[in-house]
């Protein structure tokens, strides 16, 4: 598994092994985490779901009474609560106008009730404490299974100045859930779908909302993992790090525009770590079939590759 680096990024990820979390509101997908939801939908549909939940319970004056008298039954204030639920049962039948009142004035709560429910604006507002809630909370760490595409490079690995980073996915690092029903803290590979129809609120799928994406973006070919921000270190205001054991390395790519400086200042900080003996270098290059391949480079760093040479 791989992870495109910036110039930037690049030589402090070599000295110190850390790797950031990011945001979802801070990645450059503007949907992230933010699927299209029908409110006005939502709002029908919980209107709905209560209108059908009051018309079961409070469908006839014995179902009234029924739940009324199981409620009482439990409470120690009313111990004669049955004997005034029986007499009541007798009323309504010597006379039915008795019921017919009881039953208008259910109805006519129903109906405030429902008139009270939540608007579609509410339920946006509602919808976008939430999805802030989860942007806040929450950091992603993405990779892909492809080190040798034209536009990651571009994009992600500063025009290809940058480095790609070959990880061990089979390493425990990738595998840390708390529980066996633990949505987070794994590797796990994105979905891509086209766009989908307007969502209601009970549509929602947290794995999907989590681990989804449009189609447009796949040819980025990701799997990410998404972790409590709280788990890291915050090393700069709302920037949240987490250390990667050195055994989970396997390769830094250097893109065919890395400088030999930057080259240089990432081989020595591998040096002179002990435990990074293992790592080896590749580089990107242009191939004859106008595609980009990666081949393996001399561990020491070529003469005509040095400082001032």
């Amino acid at each position: 598994m791989f992870k495109y680096m910036s110039m930037v990024v690049a030589p402090l990820f070599a000295s110190t092994c850390i790797v950031r979390f990011t945001q979802p509101f801070d990645l450059n997908d503007p949907f992230e985490f933010r699927p299209f939801i029908d409110f006005q939908r939502t709002s029908d549909e919980a209107r709905e779901l209560v209108d059908a939940q009051i018309t079961e319970k409070f469908r006839t004056v014995d179902s009234v009474l029924a739940m009324v008298e199981k409620r009482l039954a439990t409470n120690p204030n009313h111990p004669q609560s049955g004997i005034l639920i029986e007499m009541f049962r007798q009323m309504v039948a010597t006379n039915p106008a008795l019921g017919e009142e009881m039953m208008a004035g259910i109805k006519q709560f129903k109906n405030e009730a429902l008139a009270l429910m939540i608007r579609a604006a509410e339920w946006e507002t509602l919808w976008e404490k939430f999805q802030q809630m989860a942007g806040d909370s929450l950091g992603i760490f993405s990779l892909t299974e492809d080190p040798a595409h034209m536009l990651m490079w571009s994009h992600y690995a500063s025009q290809h100045r940058g480095i790609v980073v070959e990880f061990d996915e089979t390493h425990a690092w990738f595998y840390q859930r708390k529980t066996p029903a633990d949505d987070l803290r794994h590797l796990v590979q994105v979905s891509y779908v086209k766009n989908p129809h307007p969502r209601t609120w009970k549509d929602l799928d947290g794995i999907a909302l989590l681990y989804t994406k449009h189609a447009e973006w796949d040819y980025e070919r990701e799997w990410r993992i998404i972790r409590p921000l709280k788990e890291g270190t915050e090393m700069s205001p709302g920037k949240f790090c987490f250390d990667v054991p050195t055994d989970a390395l396997r390769s830094i790519i250097f893109g065919c525009r890395t400088s030999p400086v930057l080259e240089e200042e990432i081989r020595v900080s591998i040096a002179k770590n002990p435990q990074l003996g293992h790592v080896c270098f590749k580089r990107a290059k242009l191939a004859d079939s106008g595609k980009i391949e990666i081949v393996n480079v001399p561990a020491e760093i070529p003469s005509d590759k040095l400082i001032g040479a």
